[in-house]
């Protein structure tokens, strides 16, 4: 353990990180299966590497077997000078050979949730465990809130919300390649139901078919016009459409008298899904005015999602100004860490940042290791310098808002 300083000189604190620990922490949280559902051993492996490094620790069961994990590093005063937001579940392992070995290959660590987003998550509790060892006086509090459900229906973080958690300003730890991301889309899931006649495929003019009816829709669906913000400094924020799934018919050489697709919509500041929703309805009425016997009904709604909550709530975009407190931190500490300015952007994916700002009013921005688009893939895969480059900044981070 290293001697105790009274400083918060980064040279000092960064030589203070073991990159081996960080390694080997991080390996050991890959190999802990979190997949959606199951988040429980995930919770417990935190909350002891946490108790034993002499950080304070509260579960909260969020679902039955399923708590959120709140871990507190004490300042002088018990408000929340900075909080670090991750999640502990996974995708499932899909077709990703060994999904729990966390090998070592290419300079990465290899494994289901290594990049979304055990990595990051990692990374802030081992720099509040470093900061704990080295006895820095904090005039604020640290915590990191690792979260259920950010996979499916968001109630760990849904739960955040409920207890009414209050900090300065907050990290999501979700994977950016080390980028400062101000801004995230939101997204509107929307289910549109086709209703047409059945009838036999050799007669199909007696039917009226399904699946036409939405084909007809997915090529009409350009016509809504889909808004953009400008971010200065940083970029044009697109709203977007995706037709993700498609079901329909009853059999190759039937009239299909019933069709579905599923909508991903993003959408931008602005707007929510209601305004999303009202706009494909719209568009419904629209194709019912041409053609009578044009049947179809539009709703939010996604396969995963059976918790009446979040469809009530809607996942929603949101921004903390790159001139912002948190923002200018993150990128004097990227700086100082790496020798280069931090790239400042947006996502176009979500993130859980939504709840603490819309919700909570917490100003958050997203910076962490791994390269995103690796996220639920075969080829998951955290780059070992991405994660050891994130607890320096997030140490430094820490200690320009908390100390």
């Amino acid at each position: 353990m290293a001697d105790s300083i009274t400083d918060s000189s980064c040279s000092n604190l960064l030589r203070l990180v073991n990159d081996e620990e960080v390694i080997a922490f991080t390996r050991s949280f890959i190999q802990t299966a979190s997949v959606n559902g199951q988040e429980g051993p995930a919770a417990e492996f935190i909350a002891k590497a946490c108790r034993d490094a002499g950080l304070q620790v509260t579960l909260r069961e969020v679902a039955p077997g399923r708590p959120n994990v709140l871990v507190v590093l004490p300042g002088e005063l018990p408000e929340i000078g900075l909080l670090f937001h991750g999640h502990s579940d996974t995708v499932p392992f899909l077709s990703m050979a060994d999904p729990l070995s966390a090998e070592i290959r290419d300079g990465s660590i290899w494994g289901r949730g290594s990049v979304d987003q055990k990595g990051g998550l990692a990374a802030a509790i081992m720099a509040l465990i470093t900061l704990k060892r080295s006895g820095v006086h904090l005039r604020k509090s640290l915590a990191v809130a690792a979260v259920i459900d950010e996979e499916s229906e968001h109630r760990g973080s849904y739960a955040l919300v409920d207890d009414g958690l209050k900090a300065d300003a907050a990290i999501t730890t979700e994977p950016s390649d080390l980028q400062l991301l101000v801004a995230h889309k939101g997204t509107a899931p929307i289910q549109i139901h086709f209703t047409g006649v059945l009838a036999h495929g050799s007669n199909p003019w007696v039917g009226v078919n399904a699946i036409e009816m939405a084909a007809k829709t997915i090529l009409r669906l350009k016509e809504i016009p889909l808004k953009s913000i400008d971010i200065p400094g940083v970029g044009v924020m697109q709203a977007t459409f995706n037709v993700g799934l498609i079901n329909g018919g009853t059999a190759y050489n039937n009239v299909a008298d019933s069709c579905s697709i599923f909508l991903d919509r993003r959408t931008v500041m602005g707007e929510d899904q209601w305004s999303a929703l009202e706009e494909v309805r719209q568009l419904l009425a629209k194709l019912a005015s041409e053609d009578p016997k044009f049947r179809a009904e539009a709703e939010i709604a996604r396969p995963d999602w059976q918790w009446e909550p979040i469809r009530k709530r809607g996942l929603k975009p949101s921004m903390t100004s790159p001139d912002s407190a948190i923002a200018q931190a993150i990128g004097a500490a990227h700086r100082l860490v790496t020798g280069q300015p931090v790239d400042v952007g947006f996502t176009n994916g979500y993130n859980d940042g939504d709840f603490l700002v819309n919700d909570l009013g917490i100003p958050t921005v997203n910076y962490g290791p791994g390269e995103s688009p690796r996220s639920h893939t075969a080829q998951e895969k955290l780059r070992i310098d991405h994660l050891l480059t994130a607890v320096r900044v997030y140490l430094e981070t820490a200690l320009t808002l908390a100390a």
